[in-house]
């Protein structure tokens, strides 16, 4: 499931790009980032893809576990991205002013 999400987010990356370069020029500042972020990402993978492959060796389940204050830290990160979410989708079903 998770290679199934990471295809997933690279094919939408991908189409983004195109779909960006048919709709405005990027600055060169912005073509640049692009570029850093793909081969960051590209790193985060070939470092990852190792690891899953030996997880899929180990058995599957979910049991309980506690990771304490930063646990928290995340899950009020997480509740500010869905809020920022939520706003964005409100504001996307309004009408465009002319």
């Amino acid at each position: 499931m998770l290679v199934a999400l990471l295809a997933l987010e690279i094919g939408i990356t991908l189409w983004d790009f195109i779909e960006e370069d048919n709709v405005r020029r990027l600055p060169a500042g912005e073509r640049a980032m692009h570029a850093v972020m793909g081969i960051v990402y590209g790193a985060f993978l070939a470092f990852l893809i190792p690891q899953v492959l030996m997880w899929s060796t180990l058995a599957t389940g979910f049991g309980p576990s506690y990771h304490g204050f930063p646990a928290w830290i995340l899950l009020v990160l997480a509740t500010g991205v869905l809020a920022s979410g939520v706003r964005d989708l409100i504001a996307s079903a309004k009408p465009v002013a002319a």
